[in-house]
């Protein structure tokens, strides 16, 4: 069997019940977690209620750990900023070409 498939086959209502360790904690690097993954080119289509779920299962399960989150978190945010100045100066340029 796969490791998607496993990942797939997981009830995540079961883990989530069970779970003993910092829940409510992990749960909040899970919402970091699904907003990363939608962030990606990958999950950029599917719905948000299946990011999370996937989200809730990898942080949960260990599949991803709390250093990887903050670093890919961290990495996506660098890039949103990139894309508004990048954005900001098309917009002067665009400017510019129209006030001459």
């Amino acid at each position: 069997m796969t490791k998607e498939k496993q990942q797939e086959e997981i009830n995540i209502d079961k883990i989530i019940t069970n779970y003993k360790n910092t829940k409510y904690h992990d749960t909040v690097l899970a919402m970091y977690w699904a907003n990363h993954l939608k962030f990606s080119e990958e999950y950029k289509l599917k719905p948000l209620s299946e990011i999370i779920e996937i989200a809730l299962k990898d942080v949960m399960t260990g599949k991803v750990s709390k250093k990887e989150i903050i670093e890919a978190v961290e990495k996506d945010e660098k890039i949103k900023v990139e894309r508004e100045e990048e954005k900001i100066k098309e917009r002067k340029a665009k400017n510019r070409k129209n006030d001459k």
